[in-house]
């Protein structure tokens, strides 16, 4: 495990998940919660995104081969995915949340889209798989799951910030910024869904 392993899939797995793109899709899921609401999706969709993306370290490449399934079909999806969520991000007006379903409303965006796919999405799955598999057997896992918590410190980090910005820009900013980034989104997801066609018909 040399420095320069751990580097580049820090970088490799920085610049997949974005911590940066992600913050469009949390804002938007959080629109209309409380900030210790808001804090809470933060957290718990980091914890289900580092226990979905170890899984897929883990047994990833074993599942998809048992199921029959292909990257370009499992980046397909993905790209499908993102797109309704910004189809949400620019067409659903936010409301304030009512106190008896903040529990549930919070447990829910945080896995959905906060978690998966905004951060456990195809490409992260991918790139964990493919940084695991090399011959070093448990030491390249455990170096993946190191870097993994790594990023998604990060993630956490920015996403809390996302809730200071949240405050500062007030109820119309954050509607506007969920227009712009639900529209960058969208071409994000049609990017996947063309990279998944060429990689099938090549």
């Amino acid at each position: 495990m040399t420095l320069s392993a751990w580097i580049a899939d820090f970088i490799t797995l920085f610049v997949v998940i974005d911590p940066i793109g992600v913050l469009p899709i949390y804002l938007a899921a959080i629109a209309g919660m409380n900030s210790a609401d808001s804090r809470r999706v933060a957290r718990l969709s980091v914890a289900i995104s580092c226990g979905v993306l170890i899984l897929f370290l883990v047994i990833g490449q074993a599942l998809l081969t048992q199921l029959g399934i292909g990257f370009p079909a499992f980046r397909i999806a993905g790209g499908v995915i993102l797109f309704l969520v910004a189809l949400k991000m620019i067409f659903d007006g936010h409301e304030d949340v009512p106190n008896e379903e903040r529990a549930v409303i919070v447990s829910e965006v945080a896995v959905f889209p906060v978690a998966m796919p905004g951060i456990a999405g195809p490409g992260s799955i991918l790139a964990v798989m493919l940084m695991g598999s090399g011959n070093a057997g448990w030491l390249d896992e455990l170096r993946v799951a190191t870097v993994i918590a790594a990023v998604l410190g990060l993630t956490l980090i920015v996403m809390l910030f996302g809730t200071l910005l949240r405050r500062a820009l007030g109820r119309t900013g954050i509607l506007v910024v969920s227009r712009v980034m639900g529209l960058l989104l969208a071409a994000l997801s049609a990017q996947s869904i063309l990279d998944g066609l060429k990689l099938t018909f090549g």
